[in-house]
């Protein structure tokens, strides 16, 4: 009877934990910035409301920032900017959002680039 107590909490556990690593619905989003441009990894347009993970690597021969804000076209370092990063050349940084449904933007507040556009749907 302990062998099957034990079994079970060893599987109830097994079971939790494949729960909770499938719950994990986090999708990356890869991003390079290169001399006054960014180029990006995967749709960055029109995605789905959810958690994102932004991996920013500065590969534009002298130190950068990476400036991700709500709004469309926002070029601002304000109470809109969700995240801010400050890059070395060859550096890379990453963060985490849940970003909801509406207009984003993101821009090197550095080297000049214009505004990128991200839609949530």
């Amino acid at each position: 009877m302990k062998k099957l107590f034990t079994l079970m909490i060893a599987f109830s556990s097994l079971w939790l934990m494949s729960t909770s690593a499938a719950a994990d619905t986090t999708k990356t989003i890869k991003i390079v910035e290169r001399p006054g441009y960014f180029e990006t990894w995967g749709n960055v347009f029109d995605i789905p409301a959810g958690k994102y993970k932004f991996i920013v690597k500065n590969m534009s021969g002298k130190d950068a920032g990476f400036v991700f804000n709500e709004g469309q076209n926002n070029v601002t370092t304000d109470k809109t900017s969700m995240k801010v990063i400050l890059l070395k050349d060859g550096e890379e940084g990453s963060f985490t959002l849940n970003l909801k449904t509406g207009n984003y933007s993101y821009f090197c507040p550095i080297i000049p680039t214009p505004p990128y556009p991200l839609r949530v749907k």
